[in-house]
C-alpha cells in the first residue's frame, strides 16, 4: 500500500470575512522535518499576515509555490511520517518594492518596542524571531521614541535642567507660601489651581447666587442657574448647556456628583440615527446632593430633599424626599423640627 500523508494543512480564516491569503513565505525547506508548533508558512490576507503552525510532528511536503492565491480551506502543505517522494520546490521571491511582509507577532514587537524597519531591509517576510534577534542583539528592548506636541524628545537631553532654573524656584517658592497660607487659615491642603484662584469669586464670576462658592475643578457647561449661599464641590459636573439647569438657594452639590440636562443614550445606541437627548432638570431650595451621585435630564426634586450617596436618580420627586439607590428611589421623608434633622423611612 502506498504511504500516505499523516495531515493536511489547510488555509485557515485568520479574519472574519478574508476569504484568500497568499502563500508569502516557507518558513521550513521541503521535505524537512517538522515538531509540533514549529512555523510552517507564512500567510497574508487583506487584513493581517499570519504564520502557520504544524499540529503534528513528520515530514513536510510543499504543495504550492510562494506567491499563489489561496482561498480558505485550500491545502498548502502535508505532513508525512517519512520523507515523501516526488517533493516539490518553491521558487524563492524577492522582497516588495514596499517593504517586507510584516507577519501580527512582528508587528506587535516591532511597536511595543519602536525597531526601525531599517534593519529588515532585504528580507520578504519579518518574523516575531527576526525581530528578537534585534533586540537581543541591542542588550534589551530599544529605547522608546517619545513625542510631544509633534516634536520627538531626545532621551540624552538634559529634561531636569528646568528644575533648576530660577523661574522654577521662584515658583516652587510662591506655592509653597500659598500651601503655608492654606494650612494656617483653614486647615487643609487643596490642589494648585485651589490655592491660585478663590471659589467664592469663581461662583460670582459665573452669575451664582450671594455666598455661593464652586471649586475649580467643577466642569461647567453653559449657564446653570445657581442660587444663594450654595456649596460646589470638587470634581463634579453642571450641564447647563444642552437644557436650563436651576439649582436653588441653600442646596449642596457634594464631591464628585453629576448634574445633567442631556444624555446620548440613544444617539450612540443607533448609530446617530436618534439625536441628543435634553430636558431641563431642577433642583428645589435647601437639597442636599451626597458625593457621587448621578442625576440625569428632566430630573425635579422638590425643596428640603436629600439624596444619598451614590445615587443615580431620574423622574421628578416632591419636597422633603428621602432618595436613595441605584435607580434611585423615595426611601423615606425629611422631617425639619428647628435645629433638628431626621431622616424617616416609610
Amino acid at each position: 500500500m502506498a504511504p500516505s500523508p499523516l495531515a493536511r494543512i489547510v488555509v485557515p480564516r485568520a479574519v472574519a470575512g478574508d476569504d484568500r491569503a497568499r502563500l508569502v513565505e516557507w518558513c521550513l525547506a521541503d521535505c524537512a522535518a517538522v515538531v509540533p508548533g514549529t512555523p510552517i508558512a507564512v500567510l497574508s490576507s487583506s487584513k493581517a499576515t499570519f504564520e502557520v503552525e504544524a499540529e503534528q510532528g513528520g515530514f513536510l511536503r510543499q504543495l504550492c509555490p510562494v506567491d499563489r492565491i489561496l482561498e480558505v480551506g485550500d491545502p498548502f502543505a502535508e505532513i508525512w511520517s517519512s520523507v515523501p517522494e516526488a517533493a516539490t520546490i518553491a521558487p524563492k521571491t524577492s522582497p516588495a518594492a514596499d517593504g517586507p511582509v510584516i507577519t501580527e507577532k512582528a508587528r506587535r514587537l516591532i511597536d511595543a518596542h519602536h525597531v526601525s524597519l531599517d534593519h529588515f531591509r532585504g528580507r520578504t517576510v519579518v518574523r516575531a524571531e527576526d525581530v528578537e534577534a534585534i533586540l537581543h542583539q541591542a542588550g534589551g528592548a530599544a529605547a522608546p521614541v517619545r513625542r510631544y506636541a509633534g516634536e520627538t524628545l531626545d532621551p540624552a537631553a538634559d529634561w531636569d535642567a528646568a528644575l533648576g532654573s530660577e523661574e522654577f524656584a521662584r515658583m516652587k517658592a510662591m506655592l509653597t507660601g500659598l500651601r503655608r497660607r492654606m494650612k494656617a487659615k483653614f486647615d487643609r491642603h487643596v490642589s494648585t489651581s485651589e490655592l491660585l484662584g478663590d471659589r467664592r469669586e469663581l461662583a460670582r464670576a459665573h452669575g451664582f447666587g450671594e455666598g455661593s462658592s464652586v471649586y475649580d475643578e467643577c466642569l461647567i457647561l453653559g449657564s446653570p442657574q445657581v442660587g444663594k449661599h450654595c456649596w460646589i464641590g470638587p470634581y463634579t459636573v453642571l450641564d447647563g448647556f444642552h437644557a436650563p439647569l436651576q439649582i436653588g438657594d441653600y442646596s449642596s452639590v457634594g464631591a464628585g456628583s453629576q448634574i445633567y440636562t442631556h444624555n446620548t443614550i440613544h444617539r450612540v445606541l443607533t448609530g446617530g440615527r436618534v439625536g441628543t437627548f435634553s430636558m431641563a432638570t431642577t433642583i428645589g431650595v435647601r437639597v442636599f446632593i451626597s458625593p457621587l451621585c448621578v442625576l440625569g435630564p428632566g430630573v425635579q426634586i422638590g425643596d428640603g430633599s436629600f439624596v444619598a450617596t451614590g445615587s443615580f436618580v431620574e423622574g421628578r420627586f416632591p419636597a422633603g424626599s428621602y432618595l436613595g439607590g441605584n435607580p434611585a428611589r423615595r426611601l423615606g421623608r425629611v422631617e425639619v423640627d428647628g435645629h433638628r434633622v431626621a431622616l424617616i423611612p416609610e
